[in-house]
């Protein structure tokens, strides 16, 4: 059993502004190198969603020898995954392009919804940003879907590592910042 003393004093290095502030570092360091290899990264992103997909494919179908109540479904999750996982496992690329293409379709449409909604509510509080929500939706889905299958060479990359940056900097600013959350 671990004492008071003990756990505090991991709680005071977890939250020390120090090692905050390196990992913020670390994180934007690194968030900048992959911002160099998007191709890369997007390759190697399809690659192990595609072994994630598979193993759970693999305990889908083992499930669906088990238990007989819920066979079917589980048998037809774990045919289902299988096939996706081995599709991205063994063609990346092409589960890269299908990716970029259904994520800017996505864009597009929900900007075109959040832009009706928009309409809608045209006189309300905060109608400007809903109206700059949706035509930001509306320009990367336009983006990302005119310029397909070559922007699958950069977006799911380039978007990953752009998460990553954005992460170490939120993690920067909690590090320097004089009302840091504590620990309990």
């Amino acid at each position: 059993m671990e004492t008071n003393a003990e756990s505090a004093g991991r709680g005071e290095i977890l939250s020390s502004p120090w090692l905050m502030g390196s990992l913020a570092a670390l994180e934007l360091v690194l968030g900048f190198v992959l911002l160099c290899f998007p191709y890369l990264l997007g390759l190697s992103a399809a690659w192990v969603g595609g072994f994630v997909l598979l193993f759970a494919g693999v305990l889908r179908l083992v499930q669906g020898t088990r238990r007989a109540y819920h066979r079917p479904w589980n048998i037809l999750a774990g045919i289902v995954y299988t096939g996706m996982g081995a599709f991205m496992v063994f063609m990346p690329m092409m589960s890269m392009q299908i990716w970029t293409l259904l994520i800017g379709l996505t864009l597009l449409v929900g900007g075109f919804v959040r832009l009706l909604v928009a309409a809608g509510m045209a006189r309300r509080a905060g109608s400007f940003w809903r109206f700059f929500s949706a035509a930001v939706s509306i320009a990367l889905g336009a983006m990302v879907t005119w310029g397909w299958p070559a922007s699958s060479f950069w977006f799911i990359g380039t978007v990953i590592a752009v998460e990553m940056i954005f992460s170490g900097w939120t993690l920067l600013f909690l590090s320097l910042s004089p009302n840091r959350p504590e620990t309990a």
